[in-house]
């Protein structure tokens, strides 16, 4: 049987952190075969002692400041041979192990992404789902692996493919792209899958606003390391098929269909003031 080792770094979590705990541990999967380590990135609020009330949790510290060298930090301790990546201000549904354990019985798939749901249900939020979903499950079904992104708060990946191109590139943004580019790279797109029923919901998008501050993160980012990776963004005829299967496949009438146009037309100017902002930041 599979045995699945999930790690959560965290830094400031208070507020999300314990909501995170619940839904690990209330997994609808066999308690003996994962564990949980959770590393501690020099949080100075309560996140490490809600942490360790939690006795089946393996608290880890890691001193240098970036998610992903907490995230190599924890890897280090794990047992498993799947690794399985989440974050503190995400909340797991009871089927999250149980759908990472099924998309990697195919041996040609080494990592699996997950859907990632906003923080609450609102309309505006509904339709910013509906196509950050469709955008996932087009991009996946791609042959073109340049264009494959990726994201920690719900993602999977065997043991050995660590053992074989290395742990995250430690920097504070898209190391998960780099690696998803370098398995694409040695393997095939093949290699990666999407998986739209393993969710996890982001309770730190709670608004429109929220996700735009995000698009902003995502632009900047993006052209920080996209020299260092063979990554190329979706092109906007891409985009406008995403778009059109969204309104296809949820049957959007005519008055939703122009308010998703517009909540993805501000979406994409927040991502590229993001992609100036960058230019003008050191590398």
């Amino acid at each position: 049987m599979t045995f699945i080792s999930v790690i959560v770094p965290f830094y400031n979590a208070e507020k999300y952190i314990e909501d995170c705990i619940e839904s690990l541990l209330s997994q609808e999967f066999r308690t003996d075969d994962y564990e949980l380590i959770f590393v501690d990135n020099n949080s100075t609020d309560g996140s490490a002692e809600i942490v360790k009330n939690y006795p089946r949790i393996k608290y880890v510290s890691e001193t240098k400041q970036s998610p992903y060298t907490a995230r190599n930090r924890g890897i280090k301790e794990t047992a498993g041979t799947i690794i399985a990546f989440t974050d503190p201000d995400c909340i797991a549904f009871p089927d999250w192990l149980a759908e990472i354990e099924r998309g990697l019985t195919e041996p040609a798939v080494s990592v699996v992404l997950g859907q990632n749901l906003m923080g609450n249900s609102s309309p505006l939020l509904s339709m910013i789902q509906d196509y950050e979903n469709e955008k996932e499950i087009y991009t996946f079904s791609s042959s073109d692996g340049r264009i494959y992104s990726a994201h920690t708060n719900n993602m999977a990946v065997r043991r050995e493919l660590f053992e074989e191109l290395g742990l995250f590139v430690e920097r504070d943004r898209g190391a998960d792209v780099i690696f998803v580019n370098g398995v694409v790279k040695k393997h095939s797109p093949r290699a990666v899958e999407y998986r739209e029923l393993m969710k996890v919901r982001h309770m730190e998008i709670e608004t429109p606003l929220d996700y735009y501050k995000k698009a902003f993160i995502y632009g900047m980012s993006l052209n920080q390391f996209k020299h260092v990776a063979n990554f190329k963004s979706i092109s906007f005829s891409q985009r406008l098929s995403i778009y059109m299967n969204v309104i296809t496949k949820k049957k959007y009438s005519y008055p939703k269909s122009l308010a998703l146009m517009v909540l993805l037309f501000v979406g994409a100017l927040f991502w590229q003031a993001g992609a100036v902002s960058a230019r003008f930041r050191p590398s």
